[in-house]
């Protein structure tokens, strides 16, 4: 197995990491890991980035996609507000935007020869944030997904792995069943496909987990219920997330977004409210190894958020520790 950290090209993560990405090549010397699986975000100048470290690329999650893929309009002026809104966040008004974007980065991926890009199937709205209870179901995001990334592929160099991540909102593509990916790689139009699994996302599908150990233990079932389909997991996104507290008191907030009159104020209380239930920590409890046990991805990637590189570290380490003899699987030249 390779072992990747996660970076984004967001400034505040870009300072923690270094300017000019030495000190990131340092971290990885440090703490004895392979690469990075990166983010884009911006018009970031990659050419400063040192190729060799790159081992994967998380393609842009745009949440809300279904009204600018069905070049609704008016849908998307009555969800942000403004057309500039709409241009702002997608750099475009229609579908065409979702395409390059895409394409852009599936270039990006070709730059650094990465083996593997990872896509959400995923479609939510502001206003289903809080009650988890959007008025449609997974088989039509599933649907949307597959044809978003079909189109995308049709044009494009790239001949890597495309992973789908799972998330944990109802409607999405949650690892509930089976069906989820059969109906998944039935419509994309694309051979190598496969899966990531993020444990965190798998946690915040239960609300009842209260210690590590029973969320553990809930993760490991539902990777048994996959069957042979566990062998389609090709990355994990390994991280911790026990937030079934706050989801159950958020739920009965009456006005979530009170106050919130603009719709970049109404994004931004999501936003918080996902980074409470979506926590990014680090595993503590040595029951975690078993996951590699029942399931021998090529990457795994320890999926943090962090403040500073103090507390990356100091995340880095637990998980580590956490995994035991499980790290020192390395298998850093596998990368294809």
């Amino acid at each position: 197995m390779r072992f990747l950290l996660n970076i984004s090209t967001h400034p505040g993560d870009v300072a923690i990491a270094g300017e000019h990405w030495a000190d990131a090549v340092s971290l990885l010397e440090q703490t004895g890991f392979d690469g990075y699986e990166i983010y884009p975000v911006g018009d970031y100048d990659y050419d400063v980035i040192p190729e060799r470290i790159i081992g994967g690329i998380h393609l842009r999650f745009f949440v809300m996609i279904r009204q600018i893929w069905n070049n609704d309009r008016q849908a998307l002026v009555d969800m942000f507000g403004s057309e500039e809104n709409v241009r702002f966040y997608y750099g475009g008004t229609d579908r065409d935007a979702i395409i390059d974007c895409y394409r852009r980065q599936l270039d990006l991926a070709c730059r650094f020869d990465v083996p593997y890009v990872v896509f959400h199937p995923v479609h939510y709205e502001l206003d289903y944030v809080f009650n988890w209870q959007p008025p449609w179901n997974w088989r039509e995001t599933i649907d949307l997904s597959a044809e978003i990334i079909s189109e995308v592929v049709r044009q494009t160099s790239y001949k890597g792995w495309i992973l789908f991540e799972n998330l944990w909102w109802p409607g999405n593509f949650r690892l509930d069943s089976v069906r989820e990916i059969e109906r998944l790689l039935s419509g994309v139009s694309y051979s190598r496909c496969g899966l990531v699994l993020d444990t965190g996302h798998v946690f915040n599908k239960n609300q009842s987990l209260k210690t590590e150990a029973e969320a553990i233990s809930f993760l490991l079932d539902e990777v048994d219920r996959l069957g042979e389909y566990r062998d389609l997991v090709r990355a994990v996104h390994l991280c911790r997330s026990l937030s079934g507290d706050y989801v159950r008191a958020s739920r009965t907030i009456a006005n979530p977004f009170a106050g919130a009159a603009t719709f970049w104020e109404r994004f931004g209380v999501a936003a918080r409210h996902v980074r409470h239930i979506d926590r990014h920590e680090a595993f503590e409890h040595p029951s975690i190894a078993a996951l590699f046990d029942r399931i021998e991805p090529e990457t795994v990637v320890f999926e943090f958020s962090f403040a500073s590189r103090e507390e990356w570290l100091g995340k880095i380490e637990r998980q580590k520790r956490a995994l035991g003899e499980c790290f020192s699987r390395r298998r850093p030249e596998g990368r294809r």
